[in-house]
C-alpha cells in the first residue's frame, strides 16, 4: 500500500476502534446513569494515545489558544446566537411538548446538581464531546474523504449525524444532530479551534442544567 492508502486505512481503523469501544462500554454499563460519560472518557484516553502514536496531540486538532481573540469571541457569540435561534424557531416548533427533563423528573440535591453542571455539563459534554466529535471524528473523516471543501462539508454532516444518533429519542437525536452540525460549521470557521466551540457548547448545557434544577423547586 502507498503512503496515502496506509494513512486512510489507519484513520478508518481509529474511527472503527473508538466507535466499538464506546458502544461496548455503554452496553456493559447499561442501566448506569453515567454510562455514556464513562465510555467517552475511556475513548478520549485511547484517542490521546492514537494522536501521540502519530507524533501529534490535541493541540494539532484545535486544543490551543486562538490566533485572534477578537475573531474567536465573535465566532463564539455568533455560534451561541445561531444555536439559540435554531432551537427557538426550528426545534421548539417541531417538538412543542418540550425537552425531556435531564433527571427524568427526579429531584436532586444541590451538590448533585453542581456535579452534573461541572463534571457532566462542562466536563464530558462541552469539553469531552467537542474533543471526541469535532476534534477527533470530524478531522478523521475529513482526512479520509479528502482535503477539499466537499469532503469538509461531508465530514461536518457525518459527524453531526453520528452525534445525533448517540442521543436517545427522536427529539434528542434531532436536537443533538442540529447542534452537532452548527458546532461543526463553527469549528471549521474558527480554523479548527476547539475552545470556540467548547465555550459555545457549554452555554446551552449550563442553561439547561440550571433550568432543570430550578424546575424541580
Amino acid at each position: 500500500m502507498n503512503t496515502v492508502t496506509t494513512q486512510r486505512f489507519r484513520l478508518a481503523a481509529e474511527v472503527i476502534v473508538i466507535a466499538a469501544v464506546f458502544l461496548v462500554i455503554r452496553e456493559l454499563l447499561d442501566g448506569f446513569k453515567y454510562a455514556s460519560q464513562v465510555a467517552e472518557v475511556v475513548c478520549l484516553v485511547l484517542i490521546t494515545f492514537m494522536l501521540r502514536s502519530r507524533g501529534s496531540g490535541w493541540r494539532a486538532v484545535g486544543l490551543r489558544r486562538p490566533d485572534h481573540w477578537g475573531k474567536a469571541l465573535l465566532l463564539f457569540v455568533a455560534c451561541v446566537i445561531t444555536i439559540g435561534v435554531v432551537f427557538n424557531f426550528v426545534i421548539a416548533p417541531l417538538f412543542p411538548q418540550g425537552a425531556n427533563d435531564i433527571n427524568d423528573g427526579v429531584a436532586i440535591s444541590r451538590n448533585e446538581m453542581l456535579f452534573q453542571l461541572i463534571v457532566i455539563g462542562i466536563g464530558t459534554a462541552a469539553i469531552g464531546e467537542e474533543l471526541l466529535f469535532r476534534g477527533f471524528l470530524l478531522n478523521n473523516l475529513n482526512r479520509l474523504l479528502g482535503e477539499h471543501w466537499v469532503a469538509t462539508a461531508a465530514a461536518i454532516v457525518l459527524q453531526a449525524v453520528v452525534f445525533g444518533l448517540l442521543h436517545s429519542g427522536v427529539q434528542g437525536m434531532v436536537s443533538a444532530g442540529t447542534i452537532g452540525l452548527i458546532l461543526g460549521v463553527f469549528y471549521v470557521l474558527a480554523k479548527r479551534n476547539l475552545w470556540v466551540v467548547i465555550a459555545a457548547h457549554a452555554v446551552p448545557d449550563i442553561l439547561s442544567f440550571i433550568s432543570s434544577f430550578q424546575g424541580q423547586a
